[in-house]
């Protein structure tokens, strides 16, 4: 029947690696070897969070939960207040349904977001959507807890590339510097058979360490093992999702890996409202790397081409390797 939920044992899904925080943040050997193999095989895994320090982020993370439901749930007009019309300022910005194409072939996307950016949070920029601004206690402590999570991973990866000097991937990501950073979430709205827009088209994240927090079914990747096969991730209670994006592989010499991935409902149609909470550390705007096609582009630049492709038909889309960061060279998958 159209738009039946299929159950978890007839999804097939990744088995991606689980790591611990509470080894990762003491530098424990054996675990960042883990790490390391989890960014080179799959550029996916599971963080645990379960410690005394992150209990206050996952008491957070439904915090920020009721505040979606709340503002999601608005109407439409009310939003597009919030609305800037831009993905290449990094300003904090409402964007509404179907702006870019979507997973199915000819269809749109069927999400709406919200985004906020720490540089204009830290400066109280007047342009923050007014309910940002109210919660503010609530997303600067995200951001702070988040942000300590990347940047460890960060420096520990480093370490285990034994990068030095100016090659550590820390010193792309100075707080003094501007950069895309930042703090996205996301609603997949309940559908009906009308309902035209179907998720997320397939990608790599253009940035540095996407940090995932989400509770339902929908993130598919594309495994690295199985030619075009896509591959449910199971929603982890307590766990991050995190991955890596294309500009920490273009900054580590391509030694890790950017995996492709998409949102799709689980049956034919969306029913019942997704939400998900992705922090996005990206490098500093004026850092420089050779991309997927050989040519030497700032942060910025290819932070502002890729978020072009996405408003691109799937026909366009298809004429170079921007959206999936070059990472997958076959046709078109059709869903």
């Amino acid at each position: 029947m159209p738009g039946v939920i299929k159950t978890e044992d007839q999804l097939q899904f990744a088995y991606l690696p689980k790591l611990e925080w509470t080894k990762l943040r003491v530098k424990d050997p054996s675990e960042i070897e883990r790490l390391l193999s989890a960014c080179q095989t799959y550029g996916f895994f599971y963080l645990n969070l379960a410690t005394p320090t992150s209990n206050q982020l996952i008491q957070d993370w439904e915090g920020l939960l009721e505040f979606m439901e709340a503002y999601f749930h608005q109407p439409l007009e009310k939003k597009m207040i919030d609305d800037r019309k831009s993905d290449t300022h990094g300003f904090s910005s409402y964007e509404p349904e179907r702006t870019s194409a979507g997973v199915k072939e000819n269809e749109p996307d069927a999400y709406e977001s919200l985004k906020v950016t720490p540089d204009e949070l830290q400066n109280h920029a007047p342009a923050i959507p007014m309910a940002i601004q109210e919660n503010q206690i609530l997303f600067d402590r995200i951001m702070s807890n988040v942000g300590l999570i990347v940047m460890n991973l960060l420096e520990t990866l480093s370490d285990a590339l034994g990068l030095s000097g100016l090659a550590r991937l820390e010193n792309s990501h100075r707080d003094n510097e501007p950069s895309r950073t930042t703090l996205s979430m996301f609603r997949y709205p309940k559908q009906t058979e009308e309902d035209k827009g179907c998720g997320h088209n397939k990608h790599t994240d253009l940035g540095t360490i996407t940090f995932l927090l989400c509770k339902q079914w929908g993130l598919q990747v594309l495994s690295p093992e199985k030619k075009d096969a896509w591959q449910f991730v199971k929603p982890e209670p307590g766990h991050a999702i995190i991955n890596v994006g294309d500009s920490l592989r273009f900054l580590s010499g391509n030694r890790l890996l950017s995996a492709v991935h998409r949102v799709i409902p689980i049956g034919k149609r969306q029913v019942e409202d997704r939400y998900s909470i992705a922090y996005f550390l990206r490098p500093e705007d004026a850092v420089e790397f050779k991309d997927a096609r050989g040519l030497v582009v700032s942060a910025k630049d290819w932070h502002d081409r890729k978020f072009d492709v996405f408003r691109e038909s799937h026909a366009q889309q298809a004429q170079e390797e921007i959206l999936t960061g070059g990472m997958e060279k076959n046709d078109r998958i059709v869903v």
